[in-house]
Order: C-alpha cells, then sequence, then structure tokens
C-alpha cells in the first residue's frame, strides 16, 4: 500500500497545519495567498500529511459555500479545491479542518445561536483575546443543522482524506433557553444554580452535559461517514485533560477514528497526554500538535528548533504522529522561517519513522478518572460569576500528573489508564489510584477483584470516598481493600510523616520526617485514617504544635515563627501495607505523588517498587531528565526502546554510557542489540533470568534500539 493509499493518519507520522484564522474587512487581508506557494512550503518541509482550513475561527468558508460566506479574499475562486488538487499532486494526503462552536460569523448573523455563558471567565483563555471569539451553542438545533450543512459540503464536494473537527467542547455551562430545555427534560431539574459535587442534582447535570458533547461528536462523525464512510474522522482532543468545564469526557473519544490534540503545557502536560491517548485512542498513531510559535498568542516569536525537536521527539519516544501548526501571515503569505525550521525538525525524526508503533510495555497503569476533573473545594460556588480554578487545577489531575512524573525520573514503564483498561487491568503489574475523587461501583469491583487475584495496588487519599453520582460515603468504598477505615479530613496545613519501614526511612534521605501539605486550593492534602486492624502501618502521623490551628501574633498554637515543626508523635496510620486475597495494596492517606520536595519522589517511587515484586520490563540509570519507552513489535520480534534527553534548559547537554536492562516477552530471548537507524550492532549480556543488559554508548537528544528476539 503507497503513502497516498494508506489512511491519513498512517501515511507520515509528520503532518503540518496552513493556520489561516483571518477575517476579510482589510482587503489586503490574505490578498496574496497562494495555494501553489503554501503546497511548495509545506512539501519543503518533507512532512507526509498536511491539514488545511476550509474555514476557521472567524466563520469565514475557503470555498464557495452555499450555506454560509466565503472569505472576501477568495471571490469568484475556489482555493480549497486548488490546495487539495496541489496536494495530491503530489501524493501527500489532506485533512480538511472546520472549527465547529467558534465562528464569529454565525454568532454576529444569528445572535440567537450564540453561546450564553454562566462563567465569565475569559473565554479564549490565557493569553489568547477572549474578547474576538464568537460562541455558538452545540445545544442549539438551527446551528447544528448549519454545521451538519456545512460539513456536507465539503465532504461531498472535495476528494478530502480525513475530516478534523475543532472546539467541540464547552467553553463555559451554556445558559440559553435550548440548554435548560434539554437539562430540564434529561434531568426532571432546572440548572442547578450552584457547583456542589455532593449534590446528586448537579452530578447529573455535569454528566448530562458530558454526554450531549459526546453525543453530538458521534453525530459529526456520523455525518461525514454518510458520505464518505472510508475516510478518519477526529476532533481536538486538547481539553480533555482539562476540568469539568468543557465536558470532554474520556467516553467522547469513541466518537474520533484516533485522537489528537494540539497542546500548550509543556514536558509533563506532553508526558501525560501521550500516554493517556496511547491507551484511550480506538486507532494508531494517536498525533500531537502544537505550534511553531511560542504559542497561540503568539505569531513572530517562534519556538527553537531545538525546542520544536524534542517535542517532535516525545512524539516518536510515543510511537505518535507530530503535527506542527504554521500560520500563515495576514496577507496570505506564508511564515518562511518556520517552515524553514519544521524542514529541519523533520529531517532529524524522519529516519526514525519506520521503527515506529507496536503495544507500549507498561508495567504500571497510572489511573486517570474522567469522573474526577474536578475539586471538593468548588462546592457552594455560585454558577454565575468566575470560575472556581483554573482548566488544569483539580486536585487527582495534581497528582496524576505528579505519579506520571516521578515514574518517568524514575525511568520506570508506565502508562496511563482509563475505565477503557477496567477489563484488562491484568496485563498491569501494579494500578496507581492517585486521589482518585469520584468513583461508581463497577470501578470498585474492578479494582477490587484485580487485587483479590494477585494484582498490586496504591491508591491515596480521596480514593473511594465519593460516588459519582455526589454520595459521600462514611468510609473508603474500598477499605476492606486497603486494611483502614476514613476517620475525618485533615484541617491543619501540614502534617508529618514518621517511618515505621527501612524501606521509608530510606526514602527520607536522613530527614526526621516528611512534611506534607495541604494546599489552599485543595490541591493536595490529605485524609486522617482509623486503624482496621489488618494493615502493616508503614508511616504514622506527626503533627505540629497547636495543630490545627495555624497560629497568629495574638495565640499560642505555633512553636516556630516561620515553619510548623513536628511536636506530637501518633500511632495513627498514614501509609499502610494490606494484603488482599492474592494481592497486596498500599494506601496513603497523603497523595504523596503530588508532593514536590525531595523525598516524596523516592517516598512513592519506593512504595511502587516494592509493589512490582521483580524486574521491571525496563530500566535505566540515568538522569532524571531522560524519557525511557519501549514498545513491543512481535510481528517483527523485537522492542523498540526509545531514550530523550528531555532537559530543562537548551541545548541538551549530551550523556555518555547509560546502563539499561530490558526483561524479554514471555517465552523469548534476546539474539540481536542495535542502535537505530543506522543498525549497528551492540554488546549485551543475558543474566540467568534472561534480562538483557547493555549500555547506551551515548545519549545527545534522542536514541533509539531495536532488541531483536527469538
Amino acid at each position: 500500500m503507497t503513502k497516498a493509499q494508506r489512511p491519513w493518519h498512517q501515511a507520515s507520522c509528520a503532518h503540518v497545519l496552513v493556520d489561516m484564522h483571518v477575517p476579510d474587512w482589510d482587503a489586503g487581508f490574505l490578498a496574496r495567498y497562494d495555494p501553489a506557494q503554501t503546497v511548495e512550503s509545506v512539501a519543503a518541509t518533507g512532512c507526509g500529511s498536511a491539514m488545511v482550513y476550509f474555514q476557521s475561527h472567524v466563520g469565514l468558508c475557503n470555498w464557495p459555500t452555499k450555506s454560509g460566506k466565503q472569505h472576501a479574499a477568495f471571490a469568484g475562486r475556489d482555493p480549497a479545491r486548488e490546495i487539495v488538487d496541489l496536494f495530491h499532486a503530489r501524493e501527500i494526503p489532506v485533512c480538511a479542518y472546520y472549527s465547529v462552536n467558534f465562528n464569529n460569523w454565525a454568532s454576529r448573523e444569528h445572535p440567537d445561536w450564540r453561546l450564553q455563558p454562566a462563567l465569565d471567565a475569559p473565554l479564549g483563555g490565557g493569553l489568547l483575546p477572549a474578547a474576538r471569539y464568537g460562541l455558538c451553542c452545540l445545544n442549539n438545533p438551527e446551528y447544528r443543522n448549519f454545521v451538519r450543512v456545512q460539513t456536507a459540503e465539503i465532504v461531498a464536494g472535495y476528494a478530502i482524506d480525513a475530516m478534523f473537527f475543532d472546539m467541540v467542547w464547552w467553553q463555559s455551562v451554556c445558559l440559553c433557553d435550548h440548554c435548560r430545555t434539554r437539562a430540564k427534560a434529561d434531568t426532571g431539574r432546572d440548572i442547578p444554580e450552584t457547583i456542589d459535587w455532593l449534590d446528586p442534582d448537579w452530578c447529573r447535570f455535569q454528566a448530562a452535559r458530558e454526554r450531549w458533547l459526546t453525543e453530538f461528536a458521534e453525530e459529526l462523525r456520523g455525518h461525514v461517514r454518510a458520505v464518505r464512510p472510508e475516510i478518519p474522522v477526529y476532533h481536538n482532543f486538547a481539553v480533555a485533560m482539562m476540568n469539568w468545564v468543557k465536558g470532554v469526557s474520556f467516553e467522547s473519544a469513541a466518537a474520533h477514528d484516533f485522537l489528537g490534540g494540539d497542546f500548550y503545557g509543556g514536558r509533563e502536560e506532553q508526558l501525560v497526554v501521550s500516554r493517556l491517548m496511547l491507551n484511550l485512542s480506538r486507532g494508531a498513531p494517536v498525533e500531537f500538535m502544537t505550534t511553531v510559535a511560542a504559542n497561540l498568542a503568539e505569531h513572530e516569536n517562534l519556538k527553537t528548533v531545538e525546542e520544536l525537536t524534542l517535542q517532535a521527539f516525545a512524539a516518536t519516544a510515543s510511537a505518535s504522529s507530530f503535527l506542527t501548526i504554521v500560520a500563515v501571515n495576514p496577507d496570505g503569505t506564508p511564515n518562511a522561517e518556520a517552515f524553514r525550521r519544521m524542514e529541519e525538525v523533520y529531517s532529524r525524526t524522519e529516519p526514525y519513522a519506520e521503527f515506529l508503533g507496536g503495544r507500549p510495555v507498561e508495567d504500571i497503569g497510572v489511573y486517570f478518572s474522567s469522573e474526577s476533573k474536578m475539586s471538593f473545594a468548588e462546592n457552594g460556588a455560585p454558577l454565575v460569576g468566575p470560575p472556581a480554578a483554573s482548566a488544569t487545577q483539580f486536585p487527582h489531575f495534581a497528582a496524576v500528573r505528579g505519579a506520571c512524573s516521578k515514574l518517568q525520573k524514575a525511568h520506570l514503564p508506565f502508562g496511563v489508564i482509563t475505565r477503557r483498561q477496567l477489563p484488562d487491568l491484568a496485563r498491569y503489574k501494579v494500578i496507581v489510584l492517585p486521589n482518585v475523587s469520584r468513583m461508581d461501583a463497577d470501578e470498585v469491583a474492578a479494582f477490587r477483584a484485580y487485587v483479590a487475584e494477585g494484582g498490586k495496588l496504591y491508591a491515596s487519599r480521596m480514593t473511594s470516598l465519593t460516588e459519582t453520582s455526589g454520595v459521600r460515603h462514611e468510609d473508603f468504598m474500598l477499605a476492606d481493600l486497603f486494611g483502614v477505615n476514613f476517620d475525618s479530613f485533615e484541617e491543619g496545613k501540614v502534617i508529618h510523616l514518621r517511618a515505621q519501614s527501612e524501606s521509608v526511612e530510606s526514602a527520607f534521605g536522613g530527614q526526621a520526617c516528611l512534611s506534607h501539605w495541604a494546599s489552599n486550593d485543595g490541591l493536595t492534602g490529605a485524609v486522617r485514617l482509623r486503624d482496621g486492624g489488618n494493615a502493616q502501618p508503614l508511616a504514622t502521623l506527626s503533627l505540629p504544635y497547636g495543630y490545627p490551628h495555624g497560629g497568629s501574633v495574638g495565640d499560642q498554637n505555633w512553636a516556630s515563627i516561620h515553619s510548623s515543626p513536628r511536636w506530637t508523635d501518633t500511632a495513627t496510620p498514614v501509609i499502610v501495607e494490606n494484603r488482599f486475597g492474592q494481592g497486596r495494596a498500599i494506601y496513603s492517606g497523603a497523595d504523596i505523588e503530588a508532593g514536590t520536595s525531595a523525598a516524596h519522589g523516592p517516598l512513592f517511587v519506593g512504595l511502587i517498587r516494592s509493589l512490582l515484586e521483580g524486574v521491571p520490563a525496563f530500566e535505566a540509570d540515568t538522569h532524571p531528565a531522560v524519557w525511557v519507552t519501549a514498545f513491543d513489535q512481535p510481528d517483527k520480534h523485537r522492542l523498540i526502546l526509545s531514550f530523550l534527553n528531555y532537559q530543562d534548559e537548551l541545548p541538551v547537554l549530551p550523556i555518555a554510557n547509560v546502563p539499561l536492562r530490558l526483561r524479554a516477552p514471555a517465552n523469548a530471548r534476546f539474539c540481536r542489540l542495535t542502535l537505530l537507524p543506522e543498525g549497528r550492532e551492540l554488546p549485551f549480556d543475558l543474566d540467568t533470568a534472561g534480562t538483557l543488559h547493555a549500555t547506551l554508548p551515548h545519549l545527545g537528544e534522542f536514541a533509539m534500539l531495536s532488541a531483536d528476539y527469538e
């Protein structure tokens, strides 16, 4: 099958999007846009697939539409057809871009279609100029029909190879009549006036918002497939890790043929979302998008080649495609320097493309709960007004991100899993439940059965205390598995953990104890436990003088003016280990994976290592900045191992002589180790268990190995 015959997302792992959010009130806007020049610029980067705008956030169409308004610069022309034909002449497949609820033209022409936001937060977000965006309500039947008609014009009229829908999410709770009517019909109640995650009415309403969004995403995919059943369809998955406001549940992944989205949150975001999409997507490869400019609000300031190269190699290490977003100048001419930088980046990553694919090697599954993208600190906040927190500031995500970051720095094999993996938990040696704020009966049953049948599990803080329906239990739903009972929420600002085992004491690195803080926004914290009588305490609770009072000038509830040192030692457990059925569980009342001190990482990683019991699938002794990933390709009888030197300061400093260990798949034996792409063989040893021991002689930005087995 040739590149042109393969599905769009599989034709290449290097993609380019030509960004054209340009209005038409000035005759000079897009006046110099030349499809041939654009195609030449894109093709010169060496990319294998292109995404082109058929329409943009401004709502103007780049084709002679019958349903909306064509951009004034293109009157009498069909630049969409021109550019599709030019790309196809070069055997470069084309994905059509369409912006859904961000549509300035539609919101101006049809005021009754507009979103009526409850939250008065900037609708753009961050540096983006909020006042420039016109939003339409996804529940408005006339607007939904308009989108359907426009989609049909594109799909039926043009030989596109894929369809991408942008902005299929709620930018706020909408209070228009259509949303109010649908909420009443679906939940039997009016839209609640107060956010309250312990109120079943609020929880039902939020579940409805997420369901509406998933249904609309599936509807859009259905519109395309009704005309062109063979082409892949996906939506922007960029906000899936953000809080409840956007309404993008992980279940909505079912409306995508594969997952992709644009991201700007730095290394830790890319680390988490890449692992999340790998295990959540129905198709492969997934796609990581980002701008060549410093961010979406920038046009002139570009990322350096070194920065873009590391982002691209991070995608390569995750067996993902990498799409760069390059904005045209307002007059329509290409940004020559942006395309030049992308040519350099893709020339570095392209030699590795043929080795991508396979099943990720993951001993540890970090559970990301779609229903926990919220915070109980929001309870009581009025729905109308400013949001209670920023989009990525919720306790469960702080714990997920912290767990992933700490496991990456320890170079342990982990993945991010969701409800989709509940039937397949036995695949993992260890499951991590990082402060899962809300759970349902299916999740509780799945994790209990996993441990009972021999699995190993770590859980923290609020895990299994509250149902997704809003019911708060008096005890953990998994109390029998944890071996302790819930008593209360810690009310003070800081508690101390005192070691009760040699391994925990070693993790403290000579410290007398570990201090764990409760942040003002609830992102980190702890619960007080009651000993269940079965679990072994690994750490117990110590408290500052005067706890839980913070102390002040006028009282005596403090012992040191700047800090809150340990004063009272208790026998109350904070971290326990419990045997349950054939397996084991470690529960921590403090979400230590979200902690940032020098001792939090070793403590969390040490607990996970104690659960792993044996040699991990892979390990490396190297700098914490290095990402290590592995993919099993049984059809080729090889494991592909990637090393990404993802340092803070650029350019990266090379690392010499990285020791590595790699466990062979079941019933297999390693027979060859080669450095890719050149294929140079490296020496290695096998121990009595068949584990490969070798040294990567040099790591610059990126290195890839193939460990062949028989």
